[in-house]
């Protein structure tokens, strides 16, 4: 999960206007180009904490990690969803769903961390 959130943060910092001009065929804003690097900058660090948690084997870690990527999907699903006036049905509920696909896959793993023990 840490590797494939980060290589959507580095994606997303690469080519940040290449996402807009998939759904609308058209050339992004500055703010749009803006929205999607802080993005990519964001799932890049959730993703590298993530990774690094991993590879240090301490569970608590790698559950905070994993809870901090759900907490910021489950936001950003919220958020598309709350602004579908703003910027239309098809997109807000295209980026509900994107964010939601990325939340379920998080909680799956969560799931599957087990919980740290208190006797440590």
């Amino acid at each position: 999960m840490g590797w494939l959130r980060g290589a959507v943060g580095v994606s997303l910092l690469a080519a940040p206007g290449m996402p807009m001009r998939l759904v609308r065929r058209t050339e992004p804003s500055a703010a749009e180009v803006l929205l999607m690097r802080t993005i990519g900058i964001r799932d890049l660090a959730l993703g590298l904490g993530t990774v690094a948690a991993a590879r240090s084997g301490d569970e608590g870690e790698i559950r905070r990690w994993l809870a901090a990527g759900l907490a910021s999907d489950s936001l950003d699903a919220a958020a598309s969803v709350a602004s579908m006036r703003a910027i239309g049905k098809r997109d807000s509920l295209g980026a509900a769903t994107l964010a939601l696909a990325f939340a379920c896959a998080g909680l799956y793993v969560r799931r599957g961390k087990p919980r740290p023990s208190l006797d440590r």
